[in-house]
């Protein structure tokens, strides 16, 4: 099918996905620097303006699965819904800044999320089959992007000129990307899946493979997020609290690099399985040696280079289901994936508020489901083993 599909047209729906993705995970945390400024000027508490962001969360946990097997029947249509949903949410808080307004905007984004980030697989699959590890990557960066935009730039341009100034680059980002995404998807025809919604749901869940990935996606995520979430009051007992952000924003910085180099090196040498048996074990070394002993050097080289290796490890789990499950059951296995990833992680960072007395305590705690996630992907098929034609390959 790639043949059919002429270059610009490509590029132009490549351009369009990456920015609504990006202008959706600003969308979601566009707050998260300003949440009493905000809540000053919107005239509410601060627990609401904090609300803004949970939404995304839970509808992502309520979605995934849906959005899934919705773009797997449908993929144009519910791609679109998406993006549209997405474009609503961020162009639509120009209209008014009341906090109402601006929650029915939110939800609109938490509802065009799943539909977007499901979407990685099958569109790189279908439209870029040859360079599938690549634009995975891309799409994956810009996601990370997103996110990194809207919490660097939130306190910046609030000081410029209120909500306002924080609200208007991301609407002119999500109206070239709708614009951009709409017209490169409008002449691609993509493969459906002609099984029931049910039985192809079904194939994905028998997949042990699926399961192991999931899990391990989720234990990763969980790491990140609890560093970005309580690493601040866990190193209050040893008096480096204040380095917390820096250390974090040097994680991400590298993770975002690793994201850049790393999946394409990966998928072309095959060793997908290789890579996360690797990363895993040194990372749960580096938390456990933080446990015993922590200081200023050690933190930000250990979790800087944790960062590099562990963020590039959604894109090449993504890659593996673009690699080695059917086109026709993409979206549902990212789906499912995705469920099984956020559900355990959401888990853990709940769980991790209560071993942050000491930072002994808590890097103890994170070396726990690193250490899992080594033992789960010591179950995980070699790359090898799957291109024997143990699964239905998408290639």
């Amino acid at each position: 099918m790639k043949e059919e599909i002429k270059k610009p047209i490509r590029i132009l729906s490549l351009i369009g996905f990456v920015l609504i993705v990006f202008a959706s995970q600003a969308v979601w945390v566009t707050f998260s620097p300003i949440v009493t400024y905000a809540a000053k000027d919107l005239g509410v508490a601060v627990e609401q303006v904090g609300l803004l962001a949970v939404t995304y969360p839970i509808f992502f946990l309520l979605l995934t699965i849906p959005s899934g097997v919705l773009l797997d029947r449908n993929f144009k249509r519910w791609f679109l819904f998406g993006a549209i949903a997405t474009f609503f949410a961020a162009f639509g808080r120009i209209a008014s800044f009341n906090y109402w307004w601006l929650f029915a905007c939110q939800l609109s984004g938490a509802l065009g999320q799943p539909f977007l980030l499901n979407a990685f697989v099958p569109y790189a699959s279908q439209i870029y089959s040859e360079r599938r590890p690549l634009v995975i990557s891309v799409l994956s960066l810009s996601m990370y992007l997103g996110t990194v935009y809207a919490l660097a730039s939130g306190t910046k341009l609030y000081s410029i000129g209120g909500i306002e100034a924080v609200i208007l680059p991301i609407a002119l980002i999500s109206v070239l990307g709708f614009i951009l995404a709409v017209v490169g998807i409008k002449p691609v025809t993509f493969v459906s899946s002609k099984e029931k919604s049910m039985e192809r749901l079904g194939t994905v869940v028998k997949r042990k493979d699926l399961w192991i990935l999931g899990a391990i996606l989720g234990f990763g995520v969980a790491t990140f997020d609890n560093l970005a979430t309580w690493l601040q009051p866990a190193l209050a007992s040893v008096n480096l609290e204040q380095l917390a952000g820096d250390a974090v924003a040097v994680s991400i910085v590298l993770g975002l690099i690793g994201v850049a180099v790393v999946p394409g090196k990966v998928a072309s040498r095959n060793i997908r399985t290789i890579y996360i048996r690797t990363i895993v074990p040194v990372i749960a070394l580096f938390f456990a040696i933080l446990a015993i002993a922590v200081n200023k050097t050690l933190l930000f080289v250990f979790l800087g280079a944790s960062g590099f290796l562990m963020l590039p490890a959604y894109a090449i789990i993504m890659d593996w289901i673009g690699k080695f499950c059917g086109k026709d059951v993409h979206g549902s296995a990212t789906g499912f994936v995705g469920l099984t990833s956020r559900g355990i992680s959401v888990a853990l960072t709940l769980a991790a508020m209560y071993f942050i007395g000491s930072a002994a305590t808590y890097f103890t705690f994170l070396t726990i489901p690193v250490f899992i996630a080594f033992l789960l992907a010591m179950l995980l098929p070699k790359d090898s083993a799957m291109n024997a034609g143990s699964v239905n390959s998408a290639n």
